[in-house]
């Protein structure tokens, strides 16, 4: 019998405490994968358990604000016996820039420019919320 390589749910809070960058799949207008790497802080709420901060003038921004189905992966790892990670669907969640918790402008601040003060608010970046579907998990650490 195969070993379960699930994460517990101890491991995967701590993994997308740390993980820095996600990659966010969505479909171009020509029907193909788009793919980009994005910061992101995970911080669970009605609409969501991802936010990310993105620039309004990507193209992603349309599909995500049309409600677009998307994907996510995060993972790390060099080696094989260091591989872990998650891959999951995502439904989007534009939320206004005054909606947007202080936990989660404190804890986007925090992880990615060291700041202890909330990210102020930003005309050129929109925030989504990303509530997960079908996730999939994998830790190879815990093959011994």
């Amino acid at each position: 019998m195969a070993p379960d390589l699930t994460m517990p749910a101890d491991v995967r809070r701590e993994f997308l405490a740390e993980a820095r960058v996600l990659r966010l799949a969505t479909v171009d207008d020509d029907g193909w994968p788009a793919v980009v790497p994005l910061w992101f802080v995970a911080q669970p709420d009605a609409r969501g358990e991802l936010w990310v901060w993105n620039l309004n003038r990507a193209r992603r921004t349309g599909r995500l604000e049309a409600g677009g189905r998307c994907g996510v992966t995060i993972d790390a790892g060099r080696d094989y016996h260091e591989l872990h990670g998650l891959s999951a669907r995502a439904t989007p969640t534009r939320v206004a820039d005054d909606d947007v918790p202080v936990a989660v402008r404190a804890a986007y601040a925090h992880k990615y420019f060291g700041s202890d003060e909330p990210l102020p608010h930003a005309d050129h970046h929109t925030w989504f919320a990303l509530a997960l579907s079908a996730e999939r998990s994998w830790d190879f650490r815990r093959l011994g």
